[in-house]
C-alpha cells in the first residue's frame, strides 16, 4: 500500500481526488481540448528502519513550495473503438544515459507546441500556479514518485520544476520542523483508519525482520531525531541516475524528454550499489483485538510470485476467480462468484476482496473480508474452500470468466494517464520495459484452467499463511486450525 499526496499540505477537503480532476471532460463540436501530459520522476528505494521518517519528511518538504492544479482539462486518449485502440497502440520508446537515467515515453497523437524557458527558484510558487500543472506525489514501501500533470506547451517548465524541487532543494531547518508537525498529524489520522492498520499488520506479519514489514510512514520515534543533514543524505544516497526513472505518458516527443532529461538531470552521479535486505515469507498471524469496533476486518495472505514472474499472470486470474463483493451489489444466488453467493445468502460477510500485490522481490496473494464476529469463522472456511478449488477444480469457465475481468481492468487502467505513467515507470525500473496492452492480454488470453490449478498448487496448496485481524475477533480460529484448512485430506 501507499501514499499519495498533492505536493501541498491542504486540508482534506480542498485535496483533489487521484482519479478525477477538476475542470473540461468534454470537446465542442468544432474545437479539440488539449491533452495533458504526465511526467513522472520514480525512485527505488529500500529504507533502512532509521530512515522511514526521513523518507515521508523528505516527501512533505519537496511538497511544500507547490499548488494544487486550479483547472484541468481531461481527455479521453481513446475515442477509437475498442478494437481499433488495440491495433493502434502508441509505440514505448527507452533510452539510458550515460550516467544510468532511464527515460520512458510513450507517444500520443497531438499538435505539440513549444516550451517555454525555466525560471529560478525564488518564483517557483507564481510559475507552479501559471502552469495549471498539478504536482503531487506516491510513496509505497519500494517506490517514491514525484510527478506532474501539465499541458504540453508547459513541459520543459514543468520538467525543470520537478527536478529542481527533488534535487537541488534548500532544506531550511524551519520548514523541516512544520513538515514534521504536518507528518506526525499523518500519522495520527493512518493509525485511526482501520483499513489502513490491517495492511500494515499483514506486511508486518508476512514480511516480518524485512523492510516490507515496516509501515510506509515509518516509526514515529524516528520523526523528531532527524534533522536537515538527515534529509539531504536520504536524497544522495537513493535518488541515484542508476535507481532512478524518468517517465512520461501523454503527447510529448521521446526526443524532447531526452533533450530536457540531459539538460536537468544529466548532473546526476551514478550511485553505488546499495546493500539490501532479502525479502522472506514467514507465515503467522497477528491480531488487534478492539471489541469496540462494530465489524472484524481479517486478511488471509501467502506468499505471491514476484512483479516479473512468469507465474503472476495465472495468480492475478485466480484473484479474479475469487473476486469481490459488498452489500450494494445484487445477485444473490446467481452471482457469479461462489464466496460471494456464501456472502450474500448466509450473511457471512459484509464484504470481501480478492487482491495481489506484487512487489520486485516477492508478493502477497489472497484475501480480505469484513463482517460481525460471530460469522468470521464461516467465512474464513468458505474462503479456505475456494483456495482448494482453486488448486484442484477450477474450470474452464471460471477462468474464462476471470480473463475477460482481467482484460477489462487492464483496459481501463491505460486510460488514466497518471497510473499508466506510474506503472511504465515501475515496470522500467524493475524489468526494463513494459509491455504493450496488445501483449498483456495475447499473456492473459494464453492462460488456461491447468495453468491455474498448477501455479495455485505451488503457491496455495499445503502453504503456512499470513493472518493478520482487527477488531471483535474472539471467535476466529487459532493459527493451527486455519493451517490445517490449507490442504485436502482425501483418498
Amino acid at each position: 500500500m501507499g501514499v499519495s499526496r498533492p505536493l501541498n499540505p491542504l486540508t482534506r477537503a480542498q485535496i483533489p481526488t487521484l482519479n478525477g480532476e477538476q475542470g473540461v471532460n468534454k470537446r465542442e463540436p468544432r474545437e479539440r481540448a488539449r491533452k495533458p501530459s504526465t511526467l513522472a520522476v520514480r525512485s527505488f528505494h529500500g529504507c533502512s528502519r532509521s530512515e522511514c521518517g526521513a523518507r515521508m519528511v523528505t516527501n512533505r518538504f519537496l511538497k511544500s513550495v507547490a499548488n494544487p492544479m486550479k483547472t484541468c482539462i481531461r481527455y479521453h486518449p481513446y475515442p477509437l473503438p475498442f478494437h481499433h485502440f488495440l491495433r493502434n497502440l502508441p509505440s514505448t520508446q527507452y533510452t539510458k544515459l550515460e550516467n544510468g537515467l532511464t527515460i520512458v515515453t510513450e507517444e500520443r497523437e497531438v499538435n505539440h507546441a513549444s516550451g517555454t524557458k525555466a525560471r529560478t527558484r525564488p518564483v517557483l510558487e507564481d510559475q507552479m500556479a501559471s502552469t495549471g500543472a498539478r504536482f503531487d506525489c506516491v510513496t509505497t514501501r519500494e517506490l517514491v514518485g514525484y510527478r506532474v500533470t501539465c499541458l504540453l506547451q508547459h513541459v520543459p517548465l514543468c520538467l525543470d520544476l520537478l527536478t529542481d524541487c527533488v534535487f537541488n532543494n534548500n532544506y531550511s531547518e524551519t520548514d523541516i520542523e512544520w513538515e514534521k508537525k504536518v507528518v506526525y498529524l499523518e500519522m495520527q489520522e493512518h493509525d485511526r483508519d482501520p483499513n489502513c492498520l490491517l495492511d500494515d499488520y499483514l506486511h508486518a506479519t508476512a514480511f516480518q525482520g524485512t523492510p516490507l514489514a515496516r509501515t510506509v510512514m515509518g516509526p514515529s520515534c524516528n520523526l523528531h531525531n532527524f534533522s536537515a543533514l538527515t534529509v539531504s543524505r536520504y536524497i544522495n544516497k537513493y535518488f541515484g541516475a542508476s535507481r532512478t526513472v524518468l517517465a512520461a505518458i501523454g503527447g510529448v516527443k521521446h526526443e524532447q524528454i531526452v533533450a530536457l532529461a540531459n539538460t536537468y538531470m544529466s548532473k546526476l552521479e551514478p550511485n553505488k550499489c546499495i546493500d539490501r535486505d532479502v525479502y522472506r515469507f514467514t507465515g503467522s498471524e497477528i491480531r488487534a483485538r478492539d471489541d469496540s469496533l462494530p465489524l472484524a476486518m481479517v486478511a488471509l495472505a501467502v506468499e505471491g510470485p514476484a512483479l516479473c514472474d512468469v507465474d503472476r499472470l495465472p495468480m492475478e486470474v485466480a484473484a479474479e476467480i475469487i473476486g469481490g463483493w459488498d452489500k450494494s451489489h445484487g445477485g444473490g444466488i446467481d452471482h457469479a462468484f461462489p464466496v460471494a453467493r456464501a456472502s450474500s445468502v448466509a450473511a457471512l460477510s459484509d464484504a470481501y476482496q480478492s487482491f495481489y500485490i506484487a512487489y520486485k522481490d516477492t508478493g502477497l496473494w489472497g484475501v480480505k473480508f469484513m463482517g460481525h464476529s460471530l460469522v468470521l469463522d464461516d467465512m474464513l472456511g468458505m474462503v479456505q474452500e475456494e483456495f482448494m478449488n482453486l488448486c484442484n477444480t477450477v474450470t474452464e469457465g471460471e477462468v474464462e470468466r476471470a480473463k475477460r475481468v482481467l482484460k477489462t481492468k487492464l483496459v481501463s487502467e491505460d486510460v488514466d494517464s497518471a497510473r499508466m505513467c506510474s506503472e511504465a515507470g515501475r515496470w522500467a525500473l524493475f524489468y526494463g520495459h513494459r509491455a504493450s496492452l496488445a501483449a498483456r492480454i495475447a499473456s492473459v488470453e494464453s492462460v488456461f484452467a491447468p495453468d491455474v490449478r498448477a501455479v495455485c498448487q505451488r503457491y496455495l496448496y499445503d502453504r503456512c499463511p499470513a493472518v493478520a485481524a482487527v477488531g471483535p475477533t474472539e471467535v476466529l480460529s487459532d493459527y493451527t486450525r486455519i493451517r490445517a484448512g490449507m490442504y485436502w485430506l482425501r483418498i
